[in-house]
């Protein structure tokens, strides 16, 4: 992930959080809030322990105490939230709360010790007169004792945010995401068990269906989807630079109330010049203090379109053809049968239509072939006709397999990365052109707004971020930056940095990220050898953001980042230091063949 993905996927975030509030109505007014935090911070850990619980050999005390710290964070933010929100006008409370950024720039310049550039006093005065327009200029609101209980979650919101970008360089973003909702998931549920037995409030869980459709959103989108995007983001961004994004949600809000209050039959929110304004100010505000984010936009008119090499593709084993299929079957069941038994979507739509745009993306008629069976599987459980169920599969297939042959027919490394805006140009036409094959307006408009809001940001997460290695189509294979085989001895490990050194160079990685990725090989293989003396290491690397690098060893089972006992403190030490900074470090292992994979 790059600055640029990062940025689009803390907006796309950014969007889901400003449509939230409609789900919210549907939570009934005399349920403890508590409870709702509860429920939801549990569903958000259960989806995320789902997808990273690999990850979990890597937990150690550290990070662990960071969890509970930003999980206190937002329960603090929360709890003056929930104080502030009461006593003043709903466009009053939203722009203050928007407002944390300035205790962000003022905490960054005290522990900095250093002035805030001219640019970024600008582009902050900037947005904040903004928000002060949406808020219609009401000097009157701010003189209640309310405003300063949201000043208060706007300081602990800033410290959050600030310790997100702190934790998230030094340790790994996935243990710190499941663990922030573990610790949410525990402190909320103490501070309902304290409401009911001190204050007296009723123990109650609505079963109606507004409840539960607001628990699956925001369970899955804000738990889940947006504390992952936002601490993996955040590794990229800064802390200001993210609260300023965030700060654009009030305007989003506004944008899409017409829409949404034309789907949901609610008060659409009152447009008033004041607030244009206050829109045009925010968003020239973020332009300001981006000033490369004009020249990305002139990069499109210089797309060019190279078509690949023919080469070998990759072998890719039967068992991991059918555990694929199998997986993203029952990703696809468990993303389409509560949601439609919600009644909230119609059974063309849902969650589940952005599964063709990533498996299909990333594993071809396998990952196509996944999402039919989940579709057959759903459409039997759920009672759909066979007529609803054939077009369903219909549209999984010709998205699917649009978005992966278009993908690899211009893509010439075929990597699914989107380090420039050709590749977001490439994915949102692919997008329209499969979704318009669906030859319906209701699962074209459904299917597209599923691959851009949702598959995107996944999208990025796997291919830019974790290197999910891709199935490839027969007439392309793609191409690693750096392979070579190491063997036992000091000289093949030292001719091996060598090569790392010169062809990072020429790839324009900076000489603390080359020792990186060094220290990172010199360290497991010397583990691997020790422990499997005579096999053979075969490295592939690819030169990124994060640098990805794959070790295949043949010979007895062994997992490198397993920690023996018996194992010296200093021999563990740089181990330690891989489980904390690596983005993703993960072992397999099949048919007497070893896989490791580190990302960097």
């Amino acid at each position: 992930m790059n600055k640029v993905e990062a940025n689009i996927s803390l907006f796309i975030i950014t969007f889901f959080s400003a449509i939230q509030y409609v789900f919210l109505a549907g939570v009934p007014a005399d349920m403890s809030r508590f409870a709702f935090m509860c429920i939801t911070n549990l569903i958000g850990f259960s989806i995320t322990l789902a997808f990273f619980f690999g990850e979990l050999f890597r937990l150690d005390v550290s990070q662990i105490k960071q969890s509970a710290i930003l999980s206190s964070e937002l329960i603090a933010f929360n709890l003056f939230m929930l104080m502030g929100v009461g006593g003043v006008d709903a466009g009053v409370a939203s722009a203050v709360l928007s407002s944390y950024f300035v205790f962000v720039l003022l905490f960054e310049s005290v522990l900095s010790r250093a002035a805030p550039s001219r640019i970024t006093v600008i582009s902050v005065t900037t947005v904040l007169i903004g928000l002060f327009f949406m808020m219609n200029a009401d000097v009157a609101s701010l003189m209640h004792i309310e405003i300063l209980y949201l000043i208060l979650a706007d300081v602990a919101f800033a410290i959050y945010v600030m310790n997100v970008g702190s934790y998230a360089a030094s340790s790994n973003p996935s243990i710190l995401a499941m663990g922030q909702m573990f610790f949410c998931f525990v402190f909320s549920l103490v501070l309902w068990i304290g409401e009911a037995v001190f204050m007296r409030v009723p123990v109650k869980i609505p079963f109606d269906r507004d409840f539960w459709i607001g628990v699956i959103y925001i369970s899955f989108f804000i738990r889940g989807l947006y504390g992952i995007i936002q601490i993996y983001a955040q590794r990229y961004v800064t802390p200001l630079n993210t609260s300023l994004i965030f700060s654009s949600e009030i305007v989003m809000a506004m944008l899409i109330s017409p829409v949404l209050s034309s789907v949901f039959d609610t008060e659409p929110e009152l447009i008033t010049p004041l607030k244009v304004a206050g829109s045009v100010l925010i968003i020239l505000g973020l332009l300001i203090i981006e000033p490369g984010f004009l020249n990305k936009i002139r990069a499109v008119l210089s797309l060019k379109v190279a078509l690949p090499q023919k080469a070998n593709s990759s072998k890719i084993s039967a068992s991991r053809k059918i555990f694929v299929v199998i997986l993203v079957a029952i990703v696809y069941i468990l993303m389409d049968i509560p949601v439609s038994m919600s009644g909230f979507f119609p059974d063309y739509a849902g969650i589940k239509n952005a599964m063709p745009f990533v498996a299909g993306l990333f594993f071809g008629f396998y990952g196509v072939a996944g999402c039919c069976v989940g579709c057959v599987v759903s459409s039997l459980f759920l009672g759909r006709t066979l007529a609803a169920a054939g077009w369903e599969c219909w549209c999984v297939a010709v998205i699917g397999l649009c978005v992966y042959y278009g993908w690899h027919a211009v893509s010439k490394s075929h990597r699914i990365t989107f380090k420039s805006l050709s590749h977001y140009v490439r994915y949102a036409l692919l997008s329209v052109v499969a979704s318009l094959l669906c030859f319906d307006l209701d699962y074209t408009f459904s299917y597209l707004l599923m691959g851009i809001l949702i598959a995107l940001p996944v999208d990025i997460l796997f291919g830019s971020l974790l290197y999910v290695e891709p199935f490839t189509p027969s007439w392309c294979a793609p191409r690693d930056d750096a392979f070579f085989d190491l063997e036992s001895g000091g000289e093949s490990l030292e001719r091996a940095n060598e090569f790392l050194q010169d062809t990072a160079e020429k790839k324009g990685v900076n000489i603390k990220r080359i020792f990186e990725i060094q220290s990172c090989l010199e360290e497991l293989a010397i583990r691997i050898f020790n422990a499997i003396p005579d096999t053979k290491i075969q490295v592939r690397v690819i030169y990124y953001n994060a640098i990805s690098m794959r070790l295949d060893y043949a010979g007895v089972k062994y997992n490198p980042f397993k920690i023996n006992k018996n194992e010296d403190v200093l021999d563990i030490m740089g181990l330690k230091i891989i489980k904390h900074r690596a983005l993703r470090a993960s072992f397999t292992f099949h048919k007497g063949k070893n896989k490791v994979h580190v990302v960097m």
